[in-house]
């Protein structure tokens, strides 16, 4: 995690600093409109639409194996109840010598 959040801030200030070095103007037709901004303006939305584009690609999958894991976790712990509650043929719980 803090190595992700170091990555994140030294793209975001390389960004910035790109953006400033590039201040020519040019005119980009979006959707038919004209927009006027510099090179660099341009570049660092791309780069943040990028950015969001690939977040909402992943997303699905993230949910999913989530869901998974959570359906796992209660199998494995409804499994584990369950073999605690037969005594006779159950190992001792973890901790406990018989």
């Amino acid at each position: 995690m803090i190595f992700t959040m170091i990555v994140v801030v030294i793209v975001a200030v390389l960004a910035v600093f790109f953006a400033s070095y590039n201040q020519s103007m040019i005119e980009v037709f979006f959707f038919g409109f004209p927009v006027e901004g510099t090179i660099g303006l341009f570049l660092v939305l791309a780069l943040a639409l990028g950015v969001v584009l690939g977040i909402l690609i992943m997303l699905p999958g993230l949910i999913g194996r989530t869901w998974t894991l959570s359906k796992h976790k209660k199998r494995l712990a409804q499994l584990e109840n369950q073999q605690y509650a037969e005594p006779e043929f159950a190992a001792p719980p973890p901790g406990k010598e018989v």
